[in-house]
Formats: structure tokens, C-alpha cells, sequence
């Protein structure tokens, strides 16, 4: 189904059941360079209608949940390889995630990394126990659901979450783009966007931080877009 989106070409369909969505850009300026919205389609949608000016394709694929399972992220990458067969996309994209799409893109990430360009994480979430109140109470049984934990103790010791798994971001040299409001009453910076900055410095990977200090978790994105997108374009993979 064919349909308009801030300017641009949408067709909404279904891949592997799931709902999916594929925006085009202007075909004078159209390349085969592609982005994933990892969660929460067009909200805050300033950079992803930059970047389709630029000439780079908007996808999104709807995850059965929202907590980095490897069956929502071997589904991007099936998506990845449908697109990259249907439409000549590269395989590689930029995975943008905000919030809790940080969780869902670093899980992919660390899952597939030969898909990934770059990673552009918004106030990310990448530790439940980096989730402040009242959320962390509210979304505990659905985090325990999505997860399949028995006990609480099984999300203590549980290494595949995001923030366990940024070696592998590093190891293969993932650049990221990362933003974050000093004063996030959401998401903890300390145990989540903070903690991704000081691995990536210590291990010498790619890494530019913007920290807009009188922020909070919202509104994402609200930094310098031509910056973003200029450090994207020199550093994506």
C-alpha cells in the first residue's frame, strides 16, 4: 500500500508476518544506503527526514517485543537481505535507536554486525537496571516476559543484554553516533549512554557524543542534524 510520508514515498507491507514499512527518497538524489527505525516509527523523525534528503532509504520492521530477542533481531536481518535482493540496497545500514530502540539496535548489532554501518543511539536504553522509576517497576513484568526469566535473579546475571555486549560493537569497529540530555529523568546516563562512551574510549573504536545538558529524555534528536549526518557519512562502514 502506497502512502505519503513527510514529503517522501511510503509502501507499508508485510515481511515474515510482521508489519513493514519502506520510504523512499527523492530519485534525483537516491542511493542504495538505507536506515532502520528499531522501534517507535516516526517519532521524533526530524533526523530520518534529513538523512532521506541526503538520498538514503527509511525502513522499519515491527518487533514482537521491544527487548533485543534474537528472533526480532534475525528478522532485521533477513529484512536486510530482502531489501538488499528486492530493491539493491547495500546490506550494511544505519540502525537508529532512541530510547528503547538503543536496546533493539545494539542487539542487532551485536547479533549481525556485518549489517550495521553505523549506530545512531539516542538516549539509549541499554540496561534495565539503568531504567529510572516509575518505569523500571511498571515494565519489569514485561521485560521479564519478552526475556522469559523465571526468577528475578536470571535478569542479574543475563550477559546478552545490550550493555554486556558492546565488545562485539567495538571489535568490529561500529561507529556510533551517540546523543544523550544530562538531565534524563528516564534513562539513566551514568549506566547507559555514558557507559557506551567510556567503552568506546577505552577501546578506540568510533565514537562522537553530543550531551545536550539541559535535556531529558525528551525530545530526542534536538542537536546539530548536519553534524550527525556529516560524521555519519564519514565514518558509516
Amino acid at each position: 500500500m502506497e502512502k505519503e510520508y513527510h514529503g517522501f514515498t511510503r509502501i507499508d507491507f508485510t515481511f515474515q508476518g510482521r508489519e513493514a514499512i519502506l520510504v523512499f527518497p527523492k530519485e534525483e538524489n537516491k542511493t542504495n544506503k538505507w536506515m532502520i527505525k528499531t522501534e517507535y516509527f516516526d517519532a521524533f523523525p526530524e533526523l530520518e527526514i534529513a538523512m532521506l534528503g541526503r538520498g538514503y532509504h527509511l525502513a522499519y520492521l515491527k518487533n514482537n517485543n521491544r527487548w533485543g530477542t534474537d528472533d526480532d533481531a534475525t528478522a532485521k536481518r533477513d529484512f536486510a537481505e530482502y531489501l538488499a535482493s528486492e530493491y539493491g540496497f547495500s546490506r550494511r545500514c544505519v540502525c537508529i535507536g532512541m530510547s528503547c530502540g538503543g536496546w533493539e539496535a545494539v542487539a542487532f548489532a551485536a547479533l549481525y554486525p556485518s549489517y550495521i554501518s553505523h549506530l545512531y543511539l539516542d538516549a539509549p536504553l541499554l540496561s534495565f537496571f539503568g531504567l529510572c522509576e516509575p518505569y523500571f517497576t511498571d515494565w519489569i513484568e514485561e521485560h521479564k516476559r519478552a526475556r522469559g526469566y523465571k526468577t528475578a535473579g536470571e535478569r542479574l546475571v543475563d550477559n546478552t543484554l545490550p550493555i554486556h555486549r558492546l565488545k562485539v560493537l567495538t571489535d568490529n569497529r561500529l561507529p556510533v553516533s551517540l546523543v544523550y540530555g544530562a538531565v534524563d529523568t528516564v534513562v539513566e546516563p551514568k549506566l547507559n549512554a555514558l557507559a557506551v562512551k567510556d567503552f568506546y574510549e577505552l577501546q578506540g573504536a568510533p565514537i562522537k557524543v553530543w550531551c545536550k545538558p539541559e535535556c531529558d529524555h525528551h525530545p530526542h534528536v534536538a542537536v546539530n542534524l548536519e553534524e550527525v549526518m556529516d560524521y555519519i557519512a564519514a565514518t558509516e562502514l
